[in-house]
């Protein structure tokens, strides 16, 4: 699915790669459209369940930081340093003032901002839009905002525990067997259907707290083999570094 990182960033055409800001509707449009083919569950893959009594309210009150997660189409391993997610109800007034939760004209209720670093420091990311797709609430989907639903991609929050200050989130059922780990599986790498992630709510890495999630998606049957770690260290001088490289490139 796509990620909140998620979920996962605004779709890159994979050939030419262009940045956020210069992304090409129509390459996204079609790269999003051909990841849209059905896909069977392995014969070894467990099915997976998501948090039961999830709370949307408490999930996005806070940012989330990826302290590991799987590459995939939209955010290669080059861009793996300060991978962060923030999430929020969309609050428009509708007819009399009334106050809704959805946005035009798809009627996604959830803002999604995610936002990562290359190594030095040029920002990628952006803003996606998301809802909670059918009964269990922990099961959401995400895309760019101007796509129908039709085409987000699952995401669901498989475990979330806010007082210990973490989540496990995959683009959707695992369907891909493991070649190396027996009875394992993971999403796909692409853009839907895609992902997996480690999130915390403290921005710096607490290594037991990984380990904990690891223990827990390895479990539940997840993968390990596709996570990666995102460096979460020096984000605001990498980022600072960078703009003033800019200034002085400009004779600012």
């Amino acid at each position: 699915g796509q990620p909140p990182l998620p979920l996962p960033f605004h779709l890159r055409c994979h050939h030419h790669r262009p940045t956020a800001t210069t992304m090409k509707f129509s390459c996204a449009f079609l790269t999003l459209a051909t990841s849209l083919l059905v896909t069977s569950v392995g014969a070894d893959c467990p099915h997976i369940e998501v948090q039961q009594g999830f709370d949307l309210d408490e999930y996005i009150s806070a940012p989330w930081y990826v302290q590991q997660q799987a590459e995939v189409q939209y955010l290669p391993l080059e861009d793996f340093f300060c991978v962060r997610a923030e999430y929020s109800l969309v609050n428009e007034r509708g007819l009399f003032g009334r106050r809704r939760t959805t946005t035009r004209p798809w009627f996604y209720s959830i803002n999604v901002n995610n936002q990562a670093q290359d190594e030095a420091g040029n920002e990628k990311g952006g803003r996606l839009c998301a809802y909670q797709r059918g009964p269990e609430e922990a099961k959401l989907a995400v895309a760019p905002c101007f796509l129908p639903k039709f085409f987000a991609g699952d995401y669901w929050v498989v475990l979330h525990d806010e007082a210990e200050g973490y989540a496990l989130v995959s683009g959707g059922q695992p369907t891909e067997e493991s070649s190396t780990n027996p009875g394992k599986c993971a999403a796909g790498d692409g853009i839907n259907n895609s992902g997996l992630w480690i999130f915390t709510r403290e921005q710096q890495r607490n290594d037991t707290l990984v380990e904990q999630v690891r223990g827990l998606a390895d479990g539940l049957g997840f993968d390990l083999d596709v996570l990666y770690d995102v460096d979460q260290t020096n984000c605001d001088n990498r980022r600072r570094v960078l703009v003033e490289e800019r200034s002085f490139l400009r004779g600012n």
